[in-house]
C-alpha cells in the first residue's frame, strides 16, 4: 500500500507527532511505502516527517492536491483537524482515516472528518459518539500503545552523573510530560512541597518536558522551598535511560487522551501514580497496577505520592502487575496491526495476514 500520515497541530514532545511517526516506521517495516509530512519545523525533521505544511490553508491545499495526484495513495491518515479539512477539500481524495489525540469541545457542526475516525481511549471514541454525533461506521477504536526500547547502559552512568549535586545518594521519581498547564505540574509541586521532609530527603524529582511554564514551575519550586529536590530536565529523548534510572513515575494531567509517557512508564516495569481522568483510568487500575489521586487536588496528590515513595514492596508489586498489563494489552505491535487491518479494509486491499514490526534500533 502507498500511505500518507499527515499532522500539523503538535507541540513539541508531544503524544501526536510521536504517534503519526511511529506509524509511519511501522509502515515502512512492515513493506509499505509510506509518506510523512508535518509542519514546518524542526521538531518535526526530528521525528523523520518531511516539512510540509505552512499554516496558509489555500497554499497548502494546493500542494496537498498536487501531491496526492502524483503519489496516488491508497491511505491517508491524518492526525488533526487541519489536515482533516484539507483532505475533504481534496477533488478526489484517498479513503481516509483520521486519530484525535485530544478530545475537541469546538466547532460540532463545522468539523470536517475523515471517512473514519479513531479513538485512541474508549473515552475519546465516546467523545466521537456523544459530542459529535458519528455513527459506528464511521468510528474505530485503536487503543494506543508503546513500544517497549532497551535503556542504553551507556547512558545510564552518564546522566546520573549530570544529576544535581542535591540528588547524590536520593531516588528518583520521574515525570515525562510538556510545562503546559494540561499536565498539572503546579500541583505536583504542591504536592511535593506537602510531603514529610524526611521522606523528600530521599527522593529527587525529575521533570522530563519542555514548554511555557518552565520559568513559572522553577518560580514556583524557589517558593515552595523545594528546588534542591526538583531537577527540570528540558526535552529529552532519553526516556528509556531515565526510566531505567527511576524508582516511581508521577503523571499530575488535568486531561488526557491516552498518554504514551504512562504507557512507557509501565512497559520499563515502574510504579505509576496518574490522576483519575479519562485516559488514565483505562490504563491504571488503582490499587492493582498502580495509584490513582483526584485531579487538581494536591493535598490527595500528596498522600497517594507519599504512599508510593515510602513503600518499597508496594512499588515492586505494582511496578510488576504494570508491566504484565502492559505485555499484554498496551504493546505498538497491537496497535500497529490494527491500523494496518483498518487501512486494508478502507483501501479494499485483501490482507493476507497482519504484519509483524519492531521499532527498536
Amino acid at each position: 500500500m502507498k500511505i500518507l500520515q499527515a499532522i500539523y497541530q503538535f507541540k513539541s514532545g508531544g503524544g501526536a507527532l510521536k504517534v503519526a511517526a511511529d506509524l509511519a516506521l511501522a509502515g515502512r517495516a512492515a513493506g509499505h511505502a509510506v509518506s510523512f509530512l508535518a509542519r514546518d519545523t524542526p521538531v518535526a525533521t526530528a521525528a523523520g516527517a518531511v516539512r510540509f505544511f505552512t499554516g496558509n490553508k489555500l497554499r497548502d491545499w494546493w500542494q496537498l492536491t498536487q501531491t496526492c495526484r502524483r503519489e496516488h495513495y491508497d491511505i491517508v491518515h491524518v492526525h488533526d483537524r487541519y489536515c482533516s479539512l484539507l483532505v475533504s477539500l481534496l477533488p478526489v481524495a484517498p479513503a481516509s482515516v483520521q486519530t484525535n489525540h485530544i478530545a475537541y469541545h469546538t466547532h460540532r457542526r463545522l468539523t470536517r472528518f475523515a471517512d473514519v475516525v479513531v479513538g485512541c481511549s474508549l473515552a475519546m471514541d465516546r467523545h466521537h459518539a456523544e459530542f459529535f454525533g458519528l455513527p459506528p461506521e464511521r468510528r474505530a477504536l485503536i487503543l494506543n500503545g508503546v513500544q517497549f526500547r532497551e535503556p542504553s547502559l551507556d547512558a545510564l552512568a552518564a546522566l546520573r552523573a549530570a544529576l544535581p549535586r542535591t540528588f547524590a545518594g536520593r531516588r528518583l521519581c520521574l515525570t515525562v510530560a510538556r510545562l503546559a498547564p494540561q499536565k498539572g505540574h503546579v500541583y505536583l509541586l504542591e504536592a511535593i512541597a506537602r510531603l514529610d521532609p524526611a521522606l523528600r530527603a530521599g527522593w529527587g524529582f525529575v521533570f522530563a518536558g519542555d514548554g511555557e511554564l518552565m520559568g513559572e514551575l522553577t518560580a514556583q519550586a524557589e517558593k515552595l522551598g523545594i528546588a534542591a529536590a526538583i531537577h527540570f530536565l528540558g526535552h529529552t529523548e532519553a526516556v528509556s535511560e531515565w526510566l531505567a534510572l527511576s524508582d516511581a513515575f508521577v503523571l499530575p494531567s488535568l486531561f488526557e487522551g491516552l498518554p504514551l509517557a504512562l504507557l512507557e512508564a509501565m512497559a520499563a516495569e515502574r510504579a505509576c501514580l496518574a490522576t483519575a481522568i479519562d485516559g488514565n483510568t483505562e490504563v491504571i487500575e488503582a490499587e492493582r497496577n498502580g495509584l490513582l489521586c483526584r485531579v487538581k487536588d494536591a493535598t490527595d496528590l500528596s498522600c497517594q505520592l507519599a504512599r508510593l515513595l515510602s513503600d518499597a514492596p508496594l512499588r515492586e508489586r505494582l511496578a510488576r502487575q504494570a508491566r504484565l498489563d502492559y505485555c499484554r494489552l498496551w504493546t505498538f505491535e497491537r496497535t500497529w496491526q490494527q491500523y494496518e487491518a483498518l487501512y486494508y479494509r478502507l483501501a479494499r486491499i485483501p490482507q493476507l495476514e497482519p504484519s509483524r514490526v519492531n521499532l527498536s534500533p
